[in-house]
């Protein structure tokens, strides 16, 4: 395991590796850019100013959508 994993126990460390495996990242990259096309098209043509909260908000929900929601079915 990782120098981390070794100052852990082993639920902490099967956490850890779980919310931060880089599916999640990779899927909410995709969907977070994705909506925020949609959402912020106006900005990115420079018509009005981006929202950067929502620009951030829009790549943290789906990682905890995808991450926790697998994490459900793994214990169903």
């Amino acid at each position: 395991m990782k120098p981390l994993a070794l100052h852990l126990n082993y639920s902490q460390a099967l956490y850890i590796n779980h919310f931060l495996h880089w599916k999640w990242f990779m899927l909410a990259f995709f969907v977070g850019s994705f909506l925020n096309l949609i959402n912020q098209f106006d900005g990115l043509l420079g018509r009005i100013e981006i929202d950067y909260l929502k620009l951030a908000l829009t790549y943290i929900v789906p990682y905890c959508v995808s991450s926790i929601s697998s994490w459900c079915a793994k214990k169903a």
